[in-house]
């Protein structure tokens, strides 16, 4: 009997702390927690356009800071608050206390808000600049309510490093025939003579992501030579094991106007005072290869209506997608930077019986946008599809736990721009 009532205490307990909170349970990795909660971005703190495309990495030493800024669509400002977590290469946390690698009370109050100007749907714009922060690695940022740790409404992640190594790479194709038009092979090779490396076949961790996407991304590369004493460490594995698909240049479109249609926009305007766009239906891309400028998935915001970046006047505008594709029982998201590249009920498209496509509605805040489709199946990439020429920006991260210690350090950061045209 008493096991009984401890089982429905600890039950009712469960269950008013999800009622408190909203069942918020953190994840590690980037997330808006709310509804109102749009347009997360953690980017070097410069005003132009290609600092705000560029990833929430940056050299610890440097003095230019990261900027968090999002948007909350309700009208009142509210209380945030943020506090970091030090993660290992794999985004799970690390044994590093807080006083190890912050400098003062892991908790900062987020005081920079601003109330949005002109848009029919009001908002509150809010931006924190990043602290320095005492040791290179992966980190969450946590961003709460009232200093009520478990009402939280984002979590967003970024990386600081310090080169204490020499990384390379370069991006060839795939050694596999079948692959060999459509897959991008990457190679890396490793100096560190700069660090005291025990065992080098396991102190080091090397990650290649592709154009900030979690969803693609190889977590530890499998080395295929190593040379003690020139310090030399390669990662040039002739199998599919260092194989990324290219993919295809991204979709576009351009609602940075409200007032006349932009690039791949069918129409916009104002429907019961709210702005409301129509993109030009998409359809399965051809099978041969087109190139086309775009910002690797990433998004910009813009309103060209008053000639400002758009922080505090752009609308948010409800974007309608459309899909001309057959009726079929797997699974198609509409994915990009601006939805954190989630494949979640607000990216899955629906299926529409009388007009025989797919679509999908986003509350999407004035700019310029990149997506694609991606096919919960066995060839992702079929709506999309796949080519070897695709331009695409690779991230190569290279991760040291030293003996004894408590997380893995980020000791080496290099960029491969693939086939870049800028």
């Amino acid at each position: 009997m008493n096991t009984q009532k401890t089982s429905l205490t600890v039950l009712l307990l469960v269950l008013f702390v999800s009622i408190t909170f909203g069942q918020k349970q953190l994840l590690y990795q980037d997330k808006a927690y709310e509804s109102t909660i749009k347009t997360i971005q953690l980017y070097p703190n410069d005003p132009s356009i290609e600092a705000s495309l560029s990833p929430p990495i940056k050299d610890i030493d440097d003095d230019r800071k990261l900027l968090l800024e999002f948007d909350d669509l309700r009208e009142d400002a509210d209380y945030y608050f943020v506090y970091f977590i030090h993660c290992n290469a794999d985004w799970q946390p690390s044994d590093l206390r807080a006083p190890m690698y912050m400098t003062g009370y892991n908790e900062f109050e987020i005081m920079n808000f601003e109330f949005s100007s002109q848009a029919k749907i009001n908002y509150v714009h809010y931006s924190f600049e990043l602290p320095k922060f005492k040791e290179t690695g992966n980190y969450l940022a946590v961003v709460y309510r009232d200093r009520k740790k478990k009402d939280i409404i984002l979590s967003k992640r970024f990386s600081l490093y310090k080169n204490q190594v020499a990384v390379g790479g370069n991006i060839s194709r795939s050694s596999d025939v079948a692959n060999r038009l459509k897959n991008q092979r990457v190679e890396v090779t490793l100096n560190y003579a700069g660090l005291n490396a025990m065992d080098p076949s396991k102190d080091f961790t090397v990650v290649v992501r592709q154009n900030q996407r979690p969803d693609v991304t190889k977590l530890g590369l499998d080395h295929t030579f190593i040379d003690d004493n020139a310090k030399l460490i390669r990662y040039q594995n002739l199998g599919e094991e260092n194989d990324f698909p290219g993919w295809n240049e991204f979709r576009f479109f351009d609602i940075s106007t409200v007032n006349g249609s932009g690039r791949n926009v069918a129409q916009i305007g104002f429907t019961n005072n709210r702005p409301r766009a129509q993109l030009i239906p998409d359809r399965v891309r051809d099978p041969a290869y087109f190139q086309v400028l775009d910002v690797n998935g990433q998004y910009y915001i813009r309103d060209l209506e008053t000639g400002r970046d758009g922080r505090l006047t752009a609308e948010y505008v409800d974007v309608k997608f459309t899909l001309d594709y057959p009726e079929t029982s797997e699974s198609i998201y509409l994915v990009g930077q601006f939805n954190q590249w989630i494949r979640n009920e607000s990216s899955l498209m629906r299926y529409d019986p009388v007009n025989k496509n797919y679509y999908s509605n986003q509350l999407l805040k004035q700019g310029w946008y990149n997506y694609l489709y991606t096919v919960d199946s066995s060839n992702p990439q079929s709506v999309e599809q796949s080519f070897f020429e695709t331009e695409n920006l690779y991230e190569v991260l290279v991760y040291f736990k030293p003996m004894g210690g408590r997380g893995d350090q980020l000791v080496g950061y290099s960029r491969i721009n693939y086939n870049s045209r800028r």
